[in-house]
């Protein structure tokens, strides 16, 4: 008994020519790229999805822990700041002590938004929590517009080390300049590739144009008299509309085969010239997919996704392995503060 040839998938909207047991080359070239299309798709799903499912279960298993973690280090900088009024440490040690209680403090306020913690870093730094963040603002601004002059800079220096920081200043200047120079360059190459891309992108939003347009006008509801038909393209419409507003011509693409399967010409009646150019756009979005997945990888994700998302089983094991290294945390801290009850403990370590 002969073997059948398998329907095609609705999702994939590949081309197949009547009465032929072979698609031609044109035809072959479409459907490898709306399959590929359709991989590249459901792989970026789920690798968001794990994204998505990663972030809930932070929230549910890792966050008590990380709590528990943050209650400990705020007892333990009370801790060291009820020690700090105690006669036994000398001024050195207090001098210690005072950074100590400053970087926990400064830490938990800057990282864990413990504003209860301003208080107690105020009491024991040089500069208030408020003028240490505005002083970090202000520092790029101050090195920019309050940079003094070559001739001032150079006052109190003798002939010598005028003459080498004048030197050192050229150099800098030499150096700054050839960077400028390399960013035009780099700056000339960026223009020319955005406007490749513009134009790319412009040729999508004609492609994505004509295949919506064709489909408005098959499925606009309110040419519809048939209540239930009118629900189907209402719905229908939505899709494309969506479809369109992404400048998604795969989704186009698969939405005009799925719903005008039986209205139309299918793909398979494209004219070679058109099904060419399809075949460029699709080879495009191709590219956008992939760069978009590599992002995954190389992106500001990155150490994310590395760190807690995966398959379901890596998964499991990434969140056993962060759990069971916070638990020993936890446990450290809490050793620690058991330890540290007692002073003579506190002047040991500040030695």
């Amino acid at each position: 008994m002969p073997q059948q040839n398998k329907p095609v998938p609705s999702r994939t909207p590949q081309t197949a020519t009547p009465g032929k047991s072979q698609p031609g080359n044109l035809q072959q070239q479409f459907n490898e790229k709306i399959q590929l299309i359709d991989k590249l798709k459901q792989e970026i799903i789920t690798r968001r999805e794990s994204m998505s499912q990663a972030q809930q279960r932070i929230e549910k298993e890792l966050r008590p822990i990380i709590e528990q973690q943050l209650g400990k280090r705020v007892e333990l900088a009370y801790l060291l700041d009820e020690a700090y009024a105690l006669a036994i440490f000398s001024f050195r040690e207090k001098e210690k002590l005072a950074a100590l209680i400053e970087n926990i403090t400064f830490e938990l306020i800057s990282s864990y938004e413990r504003q209860d913690m301003v208080a107690l870093h105020d009491k024991y730094a040089e500069f208030t929590y408020a003028e240490r963040t505005t002083f970090a603002k202000e520092d790029v601004d101050e090195i920019i517009l309050d940079e003094p002059e070559i001739e001032d800079a150079f006052e109190d220096l003798d002939d010598f080390e005028r003459i080498q920081a004048q030197l050192d200043r050229e150099m800098e200047q030499r150096e700054q300049e050839k960077q400028n120079r390399q960013k035009s360059r780099k700056t000339k190459a960026q223009l020319a590739k955005e406007a490749q891309a513009k134009a790319e992108l412009q040729n999508i939003s004609k492609a994505s144009r004509r295949v919506y347009t064709q489909l408005a006008k098959q499925l606009h509801p309110d040419k519809e008299q048939d209540e239930t038909a009118r629900a189907w393209k209402e719905e229908a419409m939505k899709r494309v509309t969506e479809a369109y507003h992404h400048d998604d011509f795969f989704e186009l693409l698969r939405l005009q085969v799925e719903f005008m399967q039986e209205q139309g010409p299918p793909p398979d009646q494209l004219p070679e010239e058109l099904l060419t150019y399809y075949i460029k756009i699709l080879t495009d979005q191709v590219e956008e997919l992939k760069a978009e997945l590599q992002d995954f990888a190389q992106g500001p994700n990155r150490d994310f996704y590395t760190r807690f998302c995966g398959t379901p089983r890596q998964m499991d094991q990434k969140f056993k392995q962060a759990k069971e290294d916070l638990n020993n945390e936890l446990a450290q801290l809490t050793q620690n503060l058991r330890t540290l009850q007692d002073p003579y403990m506190i002047r040991l370590i500040l030695k």
